[in-house]
């Protein structure tokens, strides 16, 4: 853990068909979803997602942005004010 960010979130697993654009199984921790513009694709919304792409051993490839499915992503906690 890193003092200054506190603890690691949880990896999320995405299959080939439920990103876009690359080949083969993501495994990202998802920082940043962009719940507010929803992207119609294939009859369903799908969302900007922003995080840190891991191996399937867990060591980090680096920043990574992808177009997610919008039922894949129900799971990750909406950062949202009241």
């Amino acid at each position: 853990m890193d003092a200054n960010r506190g603890p690691n979130r949880p990896v999320s697993h995405f299959a080939e068909t439920d990103y876009c654009y690359g080949t083969g199984a993501l495994a990202m921790r998802v920082d940043r979803v962009d719940w507010t513009r929803p992207i119609q694709r294939d009859g369903e919304n799908w969302y900007e997602v922003e995080g840190v792409e891991v191996t399937p051993d867990g060591r980090e490839i680096g920043r990574r942005q992808a177009l997610v499915r919008g039922r894949r992503l129900s799971a990750l906690q909406r950062n949202t004010r009241s």
